[in-house]
């Protein structure tokens, strides 16, 4: 099947066009590589179930200092804490 897509923003073209580079695709096979995966049914939260105390503290350490933000430390703290739910009564002892 052949697609047009129109009304690309340019930014949205260059993320592709560097993607594509970086996993050594064609544009096009980028472009149906995340389509593709888009559409697939997500694991990650069961699998996150079995994860021990060890495997959580680990995935953070990959994580640390990725998070891009405009706000100070304190502003996202309280943006973090205005907008969460209450959420459920959760167990969270290993």
């Amino acid at each position: 099947m052949n697609l047009t897509v129109k009304g690309l923003p340019e930014e949205l073209g260059a993320a592709l066009k560097r993607a594509a580079e970086s996993s050594h695709r064609s544009l096009n096979g980028e472009i149906v590589h995340r389509l593709a995966h888009s559409f697939e049914k997500p694991t990650e939260t069961i699998s996150r179930l079995a994860e021990s105390p060890d495997d959580v503290a680990d995935t953070w350490a990959k994580l640390a200092g990725k998070w891009q933000s405009d706000l100070t430390l304190e502003d996202e703290i309280a943006a973090l804490y205005a907008n969460r739910s209450a959420g459920r009564d959760v167990d969270v002892s290993w």
